[in-house]
């Protein structure tokens, strides 16, 4: 019988600000986690594919009130740096008013 194994990669995603007043509703704290995940997946993967399992010592801190992501100082280098620098803040964009106003589909 034959398997397939593969090791999931995770990062720790800190929420500043959790217990304050936040502009984002559930449903954009879940599309922001999932677009800086991916970001950041895309990030090592393009400047340095050979350190992808070490992605779960990457901590990123989301300001719930603004929706700023920033690499945390506890995420050793290279990775800091190399993430630090090519991390892009989330854009949001209203969707149109017959649509439910949440932030759309973030650009980077």
């Amino acid at each position: 019988m034959d398997y397939f194994c593969f090791k999931i990669f995770d990062l720790e995603i800190i929420w500043k600000n959790i217990s304050g007043k936040s502009s984002l509703s559930q449903e954009d704290r879940i599309n922001l986690e999932y677009a800086m995940r991916l970001q950041v997946v895309k990030i090592v993967i393009k400047e340095a594919e050979h350190l992808m399992g070490y992605l779960s010592l990457v901590i990123i801190e989301i300001n719930t009130s603004n929706g700023n992501v920033s690499v945390h100082g506890d995420t050793p280098e290279p990775l800091y740096s190399r993430i630090a620098n090519n991390l892009k803040q989330p854009v949001s964009k209203k969707i149109s008013k017959t649509s439910s106003p949440v932030f759309a589909a973030l650009n980077f």
